[in-house]
Parts: C-alpha cells; sequence; structure tokens
C-alpha cells in the first residue's frame, strides 16, 4: 500500500521532470476525421505534391516504369529555356536536317524560313508543335541526337534515374521511353522555378509576325486546362503550365500542371492517363481537377503559434546570479498546412542550438527551432527567441572560459605533451645535475 508521504514524492518528482524538459508539449486540433482521398478511376499514376510545403498529399504508382509519352516536352522545354534566355531576339533559319524526325503536330516550319528563337520557344512549348521542338534541340544541341544525350544527363543530375529519353518531344511510343511518377514530379519542380518556361506554358496564346516563308500566325496553348479556347470541360484558373497530351496508346495521356491555391502552390501529375474514345471525354484531365479541387476543400494552413507566444522556459547560464530561467517564444506567426476538420496529434519538440545556454543572449536572438509534428510526421519549423536580453557576468564567463578550455581539444593535447616530455626533462636535468658534481669533485 502506497503511503501519503510516497505519493507526494512521485507528485515531485513529475512536477521536476516536467520543469527539467520543458521542450515538448502535445495539443489537438479541432475535428473529427482526416480527409478521405478522392476515388480516381482512371488508372495509370498520379500524384498531387504540396511544393508549398514540400509534402506529398495522395499519390498511386509512383515507381512504376511508363512511357514518357509528351511529358518528354518539359524537360526539352526545361533545357531549351535555360540555354536560349539570353537569344530570345536571334533568328534562326531552319534547315532540313533540323525538321528531320518531326512527325506529328506540326506548325509548319520549312526549310529556308527563318524565325526568331522565342517564337520556336512559344510554339514548342506552349503550342506543342513538334517541328519547333525538332529545331529547337538542333539550335542547342548542334542536333536532335546531342540534345537528347542531355536530356538524359540533365534528368540524372536531378534524380531521375528510372527515365531515358530517344527524341525530344515523346512521340511516337517508343518503349525505350520511359519515366515514372516520381522522375517526373523531379523534373517538373525543377521547370518549376524556371520562369521563362513557366511564362511561356502558361501563355493561353501567341502570335508570330510573318516570316520570309510564312504569313502571321497564332500559337494557342494545346493545354486544356489552360486555354478554354477548344473545349472549357477542363479549364482551370488555379493552372499555371506546364504539358499536357498524348503520344498514342501506349503512352497515353500525360499531364503536368502547377495550380496555386491562396498560398499553396500545387505539382499535380496523371501518366498512362485514359480517355473515353466514344465520347471524347478525357479521363486524365479530370483526374487532374479532381485531385486539386479535393485539396483545395480538404487542406488549409492551421496557425499553430502567434509571435511572441511563449513556449516554455530555459536556463541560461553565465548571469549574473550564476544561471535564470527565461522564457522561450516564437519568433513569428506560424501555420502548418494540415486537413480542414481532422483532429491530429499535434507536437512541438524546442531543439536549442546548444546543449547548454550561456550568457550573453540578446532578446530575439534565435536560441533554437520548435519542429512542429503531425501525427508523428515532421510539418514545420520555427525559430524560437528569448524575450528578455541576458548579460554575462564577467567572472562567471571567464570561470566557464577556463571550465571550455580544461574540455577543449587543445588543452587535453598540451596535458598529454606534458605527460610525455616531463619525465623526460627530468632525466635530463637529474643528468646535468649529476654531471656537475663529478666535475667538482674533480677539482
Amino acid at each position: 500500500m502506497r503511503t501519503k508521504g510516497h505519493l507526494i514524492k512521485l507528485l515531485c518528482l513529475a512536477i521536476l521532470i516536467i520543469l527539467a524538459v520543458p521542450s515538448l508539449f502535445i495539443f489537438t486540433a479541432s475535428a473529427d476525421n482526416a480527409p478521405t482521398p478522392p476515388e480516381i478511376t482512371d488508372g495509370g499514376a498520379y500524384c498531387l505534391f504540396d511544393k508549398t510545403h514540400k509534402k506529398m498529399i495522395i499519390s498511386e504508382n509512383a515507381t512504376e516504369i511508363l512511357n514518357t509519352s509528351t511529358s518528354a516536352k518539359v524537360m526539352m522545354g526545361l533545357i531549351a529555356c535555360e540555354e536560349l534566355s539570353s537569344r530570345l531576339d536571334e533568328v534562326v533559319t531552319i534547315t532540313d536536317s533540323m525538321l528531320a524526325g518531326s512527325g506529328g503536330y506540326s506548325m509548319r516550319l520549312q526549310a529556308g524560313e527563318n524565325i526568331k528563337i522565342i517564337d520556336l520557344l512559344y510554339g514548342a512549348i506552349c503550342g506543342s508543335y513538334n517541328d519547333a521542338a525538332y529545331v529547337l534541340a538542333s539550335v542547342c544541341g548542334g542536333s536532335s541526337e546531342r540534345f537528347v544525350e542531355r536530356m538524359n544527363q540533365k534528368a540524372k543530375a536531378l534524380g531521375a534515374t528510372s527515365t531515358n529519353y530517344v527524341n525530344p518531344i515523346g512521340y511516337p511510343d517508343n518503349d525505350a521511353m520511359v519515366t515514372t511518377l516520381s522522375d517526373t514530379l523531379q523534373i517538373a519542380l525543377a521547370a518549376s522555378e524556371n520562369q521563362l518556361y513557366m511564362e511561356i506554358s502558361s501563355a493561353k496564346h501567341h502570335d508570330i509576325g510573318a516570316t520570309n516563308l510564312s504569313a502571321e500566325r497564332t500559337v494557342y496553348n494545346r493545354n486544356y486546362l489552360i486555354s478554354s479556347r477548344s473545349t472549357q470541360a477542363y479549364y482551370n484558373s488555379a493552372c499555371k503550365g506546364m504539358n499536357a497530351g498524348i503520344s498514342g496508346q501506349a503512352g497515353g495521356w500525360s499531364i503536368v500542371t502547377l495550380a496555386t491555391d491562396e498560398s499553396t502552390d500545387y505539382i499535380c501529375i496523371v501518366l498512362g492517363g485514359s480517355e473515353n474514345v466514344e465520347t471524347g471525354e478525357i479521363y486524365a484531365y479530370k483526374t487532374v481537377n479532381t485531385l486539386i479541387g479535393w485539396a483545395s476543400a480538404a487542406y488549409n494552413d492551421h496557425q499553430i503559434f502567434k509571435k511572441g507566444q511563449v513556449l516554455g522556459q530555459t536556463e541560461v547560464g553565465m548571469t549574473a546570479l550564476g544561471s535564470k530561467k527565461v522564457e522561450v517564444v516564437a519568433s513569428d506567426d506560424f501555420s502548418v498546412y494540415i486537413p480542414d476538420g481532422s483532429s491530429p496529434n499535434l507536437n512541438y519538440k524546442i531543439e536549442y542550438v546548444s546543449e547548454k545556454l550561456n550568457a550573453p543572449i540578446k532578446a530575439g536572438e534565435k536560441i533554437g527551432v520548435a519542429s512542429v509534428y503531425c501525427n508523428g510526421e515532421l510539418v514545420g519549423k520555427c525559430d524560437v527567441v528569448l524575450t528578455e536580453d541576458c548579460e554575462a557576468n564577467i567572472i562567471m564567463k571567464a570561470i566557464g572560459s577556463i571550465g571550455e578550455y580544461t574540455r577543449s581539444r587543445a588543452f587535453i593535447l598540451t596535458l598529454i605533451f606534458i605527460i610525455i616530455a616531463l619525465p623526460i626533462v627530468i632525466v635530463k636535468e637529474k643528468r646535468r645535475s649529476y654531471g656537475a658534481r663529478r666535475r667538482r669533485r674533480k677539482y
């Protein structure tokens, strides 16, 4: 039977533990259940990645090897924009060799035609014209073959190790042109950071002036998420860029886009998507819009800390009193992106910049980071600071410096040297004294 005194001891011990470990707190957001993912029946592979918070929201068949289809044009466009951004007004004279192999969708470029690089970029990226892509490949790489080598090198550099290209456009279907959803995401993330690529792939149309062999023409975006010229069925005002198309039955539809929902950017991808041949309904586009709409409704930013909110206390040494407890607060307002209407277990743990904090420390100076976890998964970090200045006690600081030095590597090495050298010095001194005495005896 536990005595009253024993219970008091246990209570005191619990209080001491709480005071000694002020850096771990648990709190629960109000709600019921995590959002139910939408039902996707399209098949293939798909994902919705939260680029802003670097979090995968939903994915299916992420590592399955699939035909690249026209997603290859994301890599083609990215490299072309990177390498030609300073040459946009340069005029290119098209040759037969530049157009070799460029079957399929065409803007009817001709050998001997003079056209600006910027117009070729819009033709290849915005209009998804195959002949424009092949001309750009030759302009960048000297030939489409050498350009494809650079596409493969770039893929490996981005971590897309399961991706292989054999032409710049992904058309026609080719068993050797493969990728995965995970690889395509890495490539899409890189492309989303290229301002020129995103500007061109997000344009609804682009007017090209008359050339020496062609009248004026207008390039329209073939991505139905971006342009409603061909159909309004899939238009989504939240989407920007990147590429959409079909290379054949084997490759199916590939759609890669960036969608913005208030403060959050998503990358949404469908590979191997399907369509209803009889009705013309493209299920791949429906999948993209379903995923984006679901995430917009199901997820939101939830404020966890307000600027100056007290998160705990910590001990600061080397102060006038030797050490003192100081309040630790959030350096700024802090929110995390989690499902609406859910009741996750949220907790945060403060990790300080050093095991022992010593004065001087100024109010507002970063002393650590509060890592916030949702159901055990890290969802964000917030800097923490002190609420007041902690001035150093000169005597305590000197004592602390001495103590730190005695624990330093330099002191330990010096001590080892003294331990080794001292016996040698003593022996030499004894020999010198013995020799001196013998010499005095002789005289």
